[in-house]
Formats: C-alpha cells, sequence, structure tokens
C-alpha cells in the first residue's frame, strides 16, 4: 500500500513537472514602470507646472495675510498706551479673531490644493492603466506587472517607453481643479 502510494505521488509530481514548462512558455507578462509615467510624462509635467503656480500664488497670498496681520499686530501694541485696557482687551481679542479667521481660510485653501493635486494625479493613474489595459489586450499580455515590484527583467518585457509614447500623444493636459 505504502510503495503505491509513493508510485502515484512520484507520477503526480512527473506529470506536473512535466506540464509546469509547457503551461509557463504560454505566459506572456509586461512590465510597466508607472511610477515613471506619474512624473515623466507630459501630463505628468502639466500638473506638475500647474500645482506649482499655484502654490506660488497661495504663497503670496499667505504673505499678504501675514504682512496684513502683523501690522495690526504692530498698531495695537503702539496704540496700548493710549487705550484703558478694557478696550485694549477687545482689540487684542478682535485681533486674535481675525488671526484665528485668517489660519482657517489658509487651511482650507492648502487642503482644496492638495484635493485637486489628488484629483488630477488620480486621473492620470486611471489614463495610464487604460492605456496599459489596451496595449496588453492588443499584444495579448496574461499579465502586466509594475517595475517597483521587480527587481530585474528583461528589457523587451519593459513597456514603459511604449506606453509613455502612447500617453503624450493622447494625455497632454490633466486639469488641476480649483487652479487659477
Amino acid at each position: 500500500m505504502l510503495l503505491r502510494i509513493c508510485v502515484l505521488t512520484t507520477l503526480s509530481l512527473a506529470f506536473i513537472a512535466g506540464l509546469a514548462p509547457k503551461a509557463m512558455a504560454e505566459v506572456s507578462i509586461a512590465v510597466v514602470d508607472v511610477q515613471n509615467l506619474m512624473t515623466e510624462s507630459v501630463a505628468a509635467k502639466s500638473i506638475q507646472k500647474k500645482v506649482q503656480a499655484r502654490r506660488e500664488a497661495l504663497q503670496g497670498e499667505f504673505s499678504g495675510y501675514e504682512k496684513t496681520l502683523r501690522d495690526n499686530e504692530k498698531q495695537l501694541v503702539d496704540k496700548r498706551a493710549e487705550m484703558s485696557p478694557e478696550e485694549f482687551n477687545k482689540k487684542r481679542e478682535e485681533f486674535q479673531r481675525k488671526l484665528q479667521e485668517t489660519g482657517g481660510v489658509v487651511q482650507k485653501k492648502r487642503v482644496a490644493l492638495e484635493k485637486s493635486v489628488a484629483k488630477a494625479t488620480h486621473e492620470l493613474r486611471e489614463k495610464i492603466l487604460k492605456i496599459v489595459a489596451e496595449i496588453s489586450e492588443a499584444k495579448k499580455y496574461n499579465m502586466v506587472l509594475s517595475r517597483q515590484n521587480i527587481v530585474i527583467v528583461e528589457k523587451s518585457m519593459d513597456i514603459t517607453q511604449e506606453v509613455m509614447t502612447k500617453l503624450n500623444e493622447t494625455v497632454k493636459d490633466i486639469p488641476l481643479e480649483g487652479a487659477s
């Protein structure tokens, strides 16, 4: 009985081992560097340029708020001697309220920009995945792996440049919501 199990196991393993190389030969795999596409494509650079411009505009706006608040604070300190303690406390509380309101405005604008960036980045990633799927279907790839998960790969399996070319031809710009 034990001999029979050993023979059957050996035959099963031999059969599976014989099929494995044949099955592996039929699998077609490609690799794509999504991170490279997300930073070096025309659309990605368009997003980066818009984000930089928007950040600079917001920084200018925030600097204006900061200057106004510093001027208001200086005026309050300079006129302290001329005011009664009650009047000074009232003005100080008003200044603190403006300071908090301004901080809230600044934070809302930063969050809005980050949401816009996330949305644009997501849209770009979706367009990349669509192109990868089209190429995969056309070339009958069974599997496409991200380059970030691969240590060594044969260059002929890397479709990044093909995806980049098609992406740059079809997607030149991704809008950044709220950008002015």
